[in-house]
């Protein structure tokens, strides 16, 4: 009976963390949670944050150095599609992999000019060289 209540007592406790390991690896869907009149400083200020804080180093790097430079400058319809991009449906590994060209991007991905931009930047600062040399 104690082993039983240890065993229940350790699922129950190990379950609770299941959802933490998983969202490392996703991005986070935060569209829904987002005022529909957001501010453009307040939408850059989130922006830049979640450019640097995201699941994966490769990607913290990438995107956080390319919000610090080109967020300033953009419009609105700019941030809406580098919210959608950044914060969309495609995981961490694939959105890494579209930028660096290791994977053919989606349509809705390819066709956007804010991805074009991020491929360009990724190509210009010659990010792969410093994570492929380890």
């Amino acid at each position: 009976m104690i082993c039983s209540y240890t065993w229940r007592g350790l699922y129950t406790n190990c379950t609770r963390f299941i959802p933490l390991v998983f969202r490392s690896y996703l991005s986070t869907p935060v569209a829904s949670e987002v005022a529909i009149n957001e501010k453009l400083d307040a939408m850059r200020s989130r922006l830049l944050y979640q450019s640097k804080k995201r699941g994966i180093l490769e990607n913290d790097i990438i995107l956080g150095e390319f919000a610090k430079k080109y967020l300033p400058k953009m419009e609105r319809e700019e941030l809406d599609a580098y919210d959608k991009l950044v914060n969309g449906k495609h995981m961490e590994w694939d959105l890494y992999y579209f930028l660096c060209g290791k994977k053919e991007p989606p349509e809705d991905v390819a066709d956007s000019n804010i991805f074009k931009m991020l491929r360009q930047f990724v190509e210009e600062k010659k990010f792969l060289q410093k994570f492929d040399d380890k």
